[in-house]
């Protein structure tokens, strides 16, 4: 996949944008150590469910397992991790008393600052990171991999549980999605050394031997593929979107779902963007002019809809489509804006700090004697020989994968 040929200079901003949302690599190992802490703690001499978490198992789901994880961007630089936390539900609990009971038993958590009890998850928030922390309920053998039963509990509405296969929805990601060329690649790599990412976690914890799976390495190269950095890039403008409504946002486990089934573009960054806005703008015309929720199914275990609880309206699909379209509206400008232009476009869609730092950093990999506003309008900027360096004629095959995120919810208080 080489940076689009129409307009070079705004795919590397592109670039530069979604590289500055991502973690360092030492926030990872931060990161890292506590999904390693939570069955220690939990099974330690004290702890009031230590009977029940003996032979618990603790992996990463969501942007974690797939290499989507950014920093949120509207309120503040935190960053939000997702664990399942898989142990057999204590004889004659209820999903209200396990989410209860876990919630007490999280207390004390090393570097926590606040522990929430939501409807599906317990939410351990730390210094810039959030950590959603859901119990499954592994379902009876013989099962496929890791099939179990999540809780669901209200506070205004009865108890339930959903079956669900989150480690075998990761599995298959991560099987069918494919990389870009290598020049595509170092293109990426080159320019995340220039970034030089700001560490954001501190942590006094010491990482601790238990049963739980290897986490992703720090440095995963699936968070390059095409499919991925348009779903990074969605995901912050829809932050920022729905920072100050008071409305449930399109949950990222459908937004990663699609983005990896649009096709990889042979014209790059900017224009996979694109057709994954049009694509989602597509479904959500369906849903309206047909009545039927759009509803998505886990490929590996089609019992679990991962659109269960959005949308509730179809206002809510009226005021997405509307974000939608004025994205689109935006890229469109930015194909023949100057840098200036292109810097206030980013600003709105991306959020200020990352897009001041993304255009620092592209200007300051152009050539001396190159001005920033030498450009040809509608194909984009001089691109920067170090960065933008000769690619394949072909893009690279890419296959069609989804990706998981649950939205935990929160209780009404």
């Amino acid at each position: 996949m080489p940076l689009d040929t129409t307009a070079p200079g705004l795919d590397a901003l592109l670039l530069a944008t979604v590289l500055g949302m991502e973690l360092s690599p030492r926030d990872h190992q931060v990161a890292g150590k506590r999904y390693q802490l939570i069955p220690e703690f939990l099974q330690r001499p004290t702890g009031r469910m230590r009977f029940y978490l003996e032979t618990a198992l603790v992996y990463p789901q969501g942007s974690r397992a797939i290499g989507a994880t950014i920093v949120h961007g509207a309120e503040d630089d935190r960053f939000d991790l997702d664990a399942i936390l898989e142990f057999g539900t204590p004889f004659g609990w209820t999903p209200r008393m396990v989410l209860d009971e876990l919630h007490e038993a999280f207390q004390g958590f090393p570097d926590v600052r606040k522990i929430e009890r939501c409807t599906r998850c317990i939410q351990l928030q730390f210094a810039f990171m959030h950590l959603d922390v859901t119990p499954m309920d592994p379902a009876k053998a013989p099962r496929a991999e890791r099939v179990g039963d999540i809780y669901h509990s209200p506070d205004d509405g009865p108890d339930a549980r959903f079956a669900v296969n989150p480690y075998g929805f990761g599995g298959w990601f991560r099987r069918r999605v494919s990389m870009p060329t290598i020049a595509f690649q170092n293109q990426v790599r080159d320019l995340r050394a220039r970034l030089q990412i700001r560490d954001r976690l501190v942590s006094g914890t010491v990482m601790m031997a238990s049963e739980i799976d290897e986490l992703p390495e720090p440095i995963d190269p699936i968070r390059d593929a095409p499919q991925v950095i348009a779903l990074k890039l969605m995901k912050r403008y829809l932050n920022l979107r729905y920072a100050h409504r008071d409305m449930r946002r399109p949950v990222s486990i459908y937004l990663s779902k699609i983005a990896v089934e649009v096709p990889p573009s042979a014209f790059g960054v900017c224009a996979q963007l694109e057709a994954f806005a049009q694509e989602l703008d597509r479904r959500m015309a369906i849903a309206l002019e047909t009545g039927r929720r759009p509803e998505e199914r886990n490929p590996v275990f089609l019992e679990e809809n991962f659109n269960d609880r959005w949308p509730k309206s179809n206002h809510e699909m009226r005021v997405f489509r509307a974000d939608l379209q004025h994205l689109l509206a935006e890229l469109a400008k930015a194909r023949s804006s100057e840098l200036t232009d292109i810097r206030k476009i980013f600003d709105g869609l991306f959020g200020e700090k990352v897009s001041e730092q993304a255009v620092h950093s592209y200007i300051d990999g152009l050539p001396t004697v190159a001005a920033p506003s030498v450009y040809e309008r509608g194909k984009g900027f001089v691109a920067a020989p170090a960065l933008l360096a000769p690619t394949a004629k072909k893009a690279a095959e890419v296959s069609r994968a989804p990706a998981h995120h649950f939205h935990p919810g929160r209780l009404k208080r």
